[in-house]
């Protein structure tokens, strides 16, 4: 017996060794676990049961809850911080875990500190019992290990990603803002079952086109694939993920891929009791696939009671290609095509051309190419990039004039490379139309509202649809509180990107709005203690805070200003300089350097910066608004002045 107990012992001390090791990193979860103990996730599930009455993924999260309390206790960092020393991607999910755990939130453990006195020696176990987690009464769903891809940089803005009740809509078409409606649904990753674990591809794929066809539906609001994706392989409830996507409904399940056949297994969930409403297994051939995703997303709306109309029968029942192949190569392309790293792109560009060489005349590849070379090196696309993506954008459209996604790159293009400020709307208009609740082309067309037009107030509007959208992305957040600078608002947007900081307290944007409108209110000590907080989470960055802190010592913020040019100007090297001249140049202008600053202006419009079509309203040239060659190169760019918008001010 003893022995039995030392073996058990020794297993437990294994698991929680692994988990130490794998402490920061927010992937370890069930999968990994069991991987490393050489055990199934079944087995693994039965022996931590036995030993502890937990779950695996009960006994990763309590694990982690207990080490966050350790390090609250001996005040090494801020509750967000130890968020993710602990392995918790959201610092939100951090709050609701452990106050759900201990019964109190992490922010008042510095006032139960044990340390502190007799009296809260007594409270190494928490003031209130603590209490049977709630996930463990409910249905749970194991959603997939899904990573999505921070887009990095301190001055990269990836891709983009609304509607308070009280926004005035009355200005914006039908197609331009969706109305709120009485039915929400999110679809989850789905679990790859099949024998072959890089078959992921076809389940993601699988899941991504389900996601397609509901939003084809007008009666109902989808989620976009990136906010539902935010959850991971931990275990949460449907009340939990129910609340932080504001929707009523959840769709998940699995996909088997085998002989020639799929298998899915689907189920929906009501996420406001977290019951179990219907679920249903599908087994056909492969080359049903494109009936099988419509059997499904019909069934769905069956079970919510939605009446179709002829033309959303249509489109469900749409097929994209007759050639299975070109198909499958293009869900391998896709799967690689939204992290957005070189690498990955390349891949995805790999796939995306050989399902081109099976059915030339389908349309999704291309789209997909048009993406990769538009995003693979931006915001330094090259004009060689440029015009392939416009190619490929191109004939997607040719070929099928539905898609959302094309529309919105070659707005992007237009707006970004050929400055066609016309055509530009014109393709971002289009995209709503198509796709009226994809965040993304709410994001990319309130862009251009707000650079290009100065059009604040229906720009944010967008934004803010974009959130209602996707509610657990940040980037509209960061959005609106650029918007906010622009306007000279720098408390408001201190309130809006906080918001987003708290859903990710490690993104470099966020951070250099917060330094941007500290700089401008004058709290410039504020302004670098955010800048180096930032950039310690940084695994990039973070070299760069004694240079930066040495320059502010030196000469205060104009210094930190200088430090930024010499770094771009002399340490990037020749082939990337000149990508960065429009950044260059809004440094000089804050330090009042004009002529240099037109100089590099010169240059970025010479070189085609990805970022110039922001010049006119950018905050950094406010005091060049009357400079004749600074009015002169918003002509040269069919800008105008500043009289053209009213609802611009200063």
């Amino acid at each position: 017996m003893s022995n039995q107990l030392s073996l058990d012992e020794a297993f437990i001390k294994k698991a929680t060794n692994l988990i130490e090791a794998n402490l920061e990193n927010e992937q370890f979860g069930v999968n990994e676990l069991s991987e490393a103990l050489g055990v199934s996730r079944s087995q693994l599930h039965r022996k931590l049961n036995s030993l502890t009455g937990k779950s695996t993924s009960q006994f990763i999260r309590e694990y982690r809850l207990e080490k966050a309390m350790e390090l609250l206790q001996n005040n090494v960092a801020t509750a967000s911080e130890i968020a993710y020393r602990v392995g918790f991607k959201s610092p939100t999910y951090f709050n609701s875990s452990f106050s759900e755990y201990y019964g109190y939130p992490p922010g008042e453990v510095k006032y139960r500190n044990p340390n502190t006195s007799d009296e809260s020696s007594e409270l190494k176990e928490p003031l209130y019992t603590k209490k049977e987690s709630k996930a463990e009464n409910r249905n749970s769903f194991s959603l997939k290990n899904t990573i999505i891809g921070v887009f990095g940089g301190l001055f990269i803005i990836a891709l983009f990603y609304f509607m308070s009740n009280n926004s005035k809509a009355g200005d914006l078409t039908r197609s331009e803002v969706v109305e709120t409606l009485s039915k929400s649904i999110a679809v989850l990753p789905f679990n790859n079952l099949s024998d072959d674990n890089s078959n992921q591809y076809f389940a993601d794929g699988m899941r991504d086109d389900i996601i397609n066809q509901l939003s084809k539906i007008k009666s109902i609001s989808v989620k976009s694939k990136q906010s539902s994706d935010r959850f991971e392989s931990t275990e949460f409830s449907g009340l939990e993920i129910g609340d932080a996507l504001g929707v009523d409904y959840l769709v998940n399940g699995s996909v088997q891929k085998y002989e020639g056949r799929i298998k899915i297994i689907v189920h929906l969930i009501n996420a406001k009791s977290d019951t179990h409403l219907w679920s249903k297994d599908f087994d056909r051939e492969f080359e049903d696939i494109f009936n099988l995703e419509k059997d499904i997303s019909i069934d769905i709306a069956k079970e919510l009671n939605l009446v179709l109309s002829p033309s959303e029968l249509e489109q469900i029942g749409k097929i994209p290609t007759k050639n299975l192949e070109a198909y499958n190569l293009y869900l391998k392309g896709k799967h690689f095509l939204y992290n957005y790293d070189t690498e990955s792109l390349d891949i995805a560009e790999k796939y995306f051309k050989e399902s081109i060489v099976f059915d030339p005349y389908f349309a999704l590849p291309y789209s997909g190419l048009a993406e990769v070379f538009m995003f693979r090196k931006w915001p330094r696309t090259s004009e060689e990039d440029y015009l392939k993506a416009k190619e490929y954008a191109l004939k997607g459209i040719a070929l099928d004039n539905d898609l959302s996604e094309t529309h919105r790159v070659l707005g992007a293009i237009r707006m970004e490379y050929e400055r066609n400020w016309a055509e530009a709307e014109k393709e971002f208009k289009m995209a709503l139309e198509k796709d009226p609740k994809n965040a993304f082309v709410h994001l990319f067309y309130g862009r251009y509202l707000i650079y290009v037009k100065g059009d604040f107030e229906k720009g944010m509007l967008l934004f803010k649809k974009a959130i209602q959208l996707d509610p657990v992305f940040i980037y509209p957040h960061i959005m609106i509180a650029e918007c906010y600078i622009m306007m000279g608002k720098y408390e408001l947007a201190l309130q809006e990107v906080n918001k987003a900081k708290e859903m990710d307290n490690k993104d470099l944007w966020a951070s250099w709005i917060i330094f941007l409108a500290y700089v401008e209110q004058g709290k410039e000590d504020l302004a670098v203690e955010e800048l180096k907080r930032s950039w310690s989470l940084d695994p990039v960055a973070h070299v760069n805070i004694k240079p930066m802190l040495e320059a502010y010592e030196a000469s205060g913020i104009k210094g930190v200003f200088k430090w930024f040019n010499d770094m771009d100007i002399n340490h990037v090297g020749e082939s990337n300089v000149y990508h960065s001249a429009y950044w260059i140049a809004e440094k000089f202008a804050f330090l009042a350097e004009h002529d240099k600053a037109m100089e590099w202006l010169e240059i970025a419009y010479n070189r085609n910066n990805a970022e110039l079509f922001k010049v006119k309203y950018d905050r950094f040239f406010k005091n060049m608004r009357t400079n004749p060659e600074f009015l002169a190169l918003l002509k040269k760019m069919d800008l105008g002045d500043y009289t053209r918008n009213a609802t611009f001010k200063d």
